[in-house]
């Protein structure tokens, strides 16, 4: 299977912003406000889109986790 390459330069705004271009967006799926993880690696500066949830996500705090804990020894024996 061959890659395909895409290629552009752009230049770097103040802050760090750059832009990109609308082609590497729409190929690869970055729309306007969605998360994007930057990874830096042997020298090379990778991009990759986020999915997100799209409904809320509940939290437990460390007193339930303990009592799940608990509870799944309890079962599990």
């Amino acid at each position: 299977m061959q890659t395909q390459t895409i290629e552009e330069i752009v230049k770097m705004q103040p802050k760090g912003l750059l832009t990109i271009p609308v082609n590497i967006r729409k190929k690869y799926g970055f729309s306007e406000n969605d998360f994007i993880r930057i990874k830096a690696t042997a020298g090379k500066v990778y991009l990759e889109p986020v999915r997100t949830l799209s409904y809320p996500v509940r939290s437990y705090t460390d007193k339930e986790l303990e009592e799940f804990f608990e509870l799944d020894k309890q079962l599990s024996q």
